[in-house]
């Protein structure tokens, strides 16, 4: 009995050293954390608490304690991810109220923000654990000469001594017709594409994280075409991008009863057959979607924060998605 209380918790030890040896890097497009404060700035107007959604401080508080629950939850086999790339967050308020979240707050997680130009003041942010990651530098860069939306958030650092550079995006919707947003997405995608170029040019060892909501699919022009994201992982090189959810059965989020895969996590070939850290499958598929039941509505569908002005009380319209990076 000794002997096998000392194999068991030499496994234990076995089995937290190769665990501690694995990141999850997580993206989840929130839809609309906002705070209940007034920004002159934006327009928040319907997210207030006199507007028709009476977007109050418990409604406010439920949707961090949802948001923050989900985010632990995606990591119950795993650690709190090393990187969480967000969608459609006010401001960086509301995203360190977020971290401090009885969920997260062991993760000690840091915030890579900036203000975006978009009307309604939605930004993307980055989470990263700096006792897992060094990040040594951010910066937002326009995502397009003459459209207003989102920035491109960019970091880059060092993960297990490797250098590695993020982005994290959110590109234009497909309101008003997909015809005629197209060339709005795909212009973001060429300005994401010559960074990604620069870097490769510049330091070719890097690994690249790509991710965020495109509001294309993997196999629509923006996206196979211009940043040329391929979905083969049998045909890469190691400057090729590579787009895992190509290949995922359902998506992350739904409109007209139809799952789209708007939400993307992209790497760079050297990512998946370099040295150093790779990319780990996930049952079948190197990318997953998490959902819980609770996260879902009677049709299956992701449950929203709202439904028109209508109170649903979800975290989301969208379901988080991550892929795994492990030695």
């Amino acid at each position: 009995m000794r002997y096998l209380t000392y194999i068991c918790l030499f496994s234990l030890l076995c089995l937290n050293a190769l665990a501690q040896k694995q990141h999850v890097v997580a993206f989840y497009n929130v839809e609309n954390l906002f705070d209940t404060i007034n920004s002159p700035a934006t327009a928040d107007e319907d997210m207030l608490p006199l507007s028709d959604r009476r977007w109050d401080t418990k409604r406010y508080e439920a949707k961090l304690k949802n948001i923050s629950q989900i985010l632990l939850d995606i990591t119950s086999q795993h650690d709190y991810p090393t990187l969480i790339g967000m969608a459609e967050v006010e401001n960086r308020s509301v995203v360190e109220v977020l971290i401090r979240e009885p969920a997260l707050a062991a993760a000690h997680y840091n915030i890579c923000h900036y203000d975006s130009p978009d009307e309604r003041g939605i930004d993307v942010a980055l989470l990263y654990r700096p006792e897992k990651i060094k990040i040594l530098g951010s910066k937002a860069i326009p995502a397009t000469a003459d459209n207003p939306t989102r920035d491109i958030l960019t970091a880059w650092g060092e993960l297990d001594n490797e250098p590695i550079f993020i982005a994290v995006v959110h590109w234009p919707s497909r309101i008003g017709g997909v015809k005629f947003t197209e060339p709005q997405r795909i212009a973001c995608s060429q300005q994401l594409r010559e960074i990604v170029d620069s870097v490769q040019c510049h330091t070719p060892a890097t690994k690249i994280i790509i991710m965020g909501d495109m509001n294309d699919n993997p196999h629509d022009r923006s996206i196979a075409e211009v940043l040329r994201a391929k979905s083969n992982v049998n045909k890469l090189l190691s400057n090729d991008l590579y787009a895992p959810f190509a290949n995922v059965k359902r998506g992350s989020s739904v409109y007209d009863n139809r799952w789209n895969r708007y939400d993307n996590i992209i790497v760079s070939g050297n990512i998946v057959q370099g040295n150093g850290f790779r990319l780990c499958p996930i049952g079948k598929r190197y990318g997953a979607i998490f959902s819980r039941k609770d996260m879902l509505d009677r049709h299956g569908y992701p449950k929203p924060t709202f439904k028109g002005d209508e109170y649903i009380g979800g975290a989301s319209d969208h379901l988080p998605i991550y892929i795994l990076l492990g030695k």
